[in-house]
């Protein structure tokens, strides 16, 4: 059911909104494919209201906005520890969105070294969203 709604996701790649439709529209997809299935079975089938499905999307998304939130600050705390040389990397290379040669370039630094001042501080900042609460739950 899993593998059948993922290739229906990505079938309509195109008409996905943003995060939050294809979520709905996951979850929807899901739903109906897990009903078909029991049908199929003859089991009995006890359905939800659409009221009821509606009031419990909410409660998803809100509780997925406030996760996303919270990790965003321990994501924002454990960026805050990092050297300045570190932030001015991670801030080229995922906020600008520049290339390793292009980092180089900018920095006057080597590729090589690029690359491994990236794959520390990726590792530095695992380690340490791990010991956030946020991160725990």
């Amino acid at each position: 059911m899993y593998q059948e709604t993922c290739i229906k996701a990505l079938e309509q790649a195109g008409a996905v909104e943003s995060k939050q439709h294809l979520l709905r529209w996951f979850h929807k997809v899901a739903r109906n494919r897990a009903i078909d299935i029991l049908r199929a079975r003859g089991e009995n089938v006890m359905q939800l209201s659409d009221q009821t499905l509606a009031i419990l999307e909410e409660d998803w998304d809100s509780r997925e906005n406030s996760r996303r939130a919270d990790l965003i600050d321990a994501l924002s705390r454990c960026l805050d520890v990092l050297t300045p040389r570190s932030r001015e990397m991670m801030s080229l290379r995922y906020f600008q969105d520049r290339s390793g040669v292009e980092i180089a370039g900018m920095t006057g630094t080597k590729v090589t070294s690029v690359y491994q001042t990236i794959a520390r501080v990726h590792k530095a900042l695992a380690e340490c969203l791990r010991e956030q609460p946020e991160y725990q739950s």
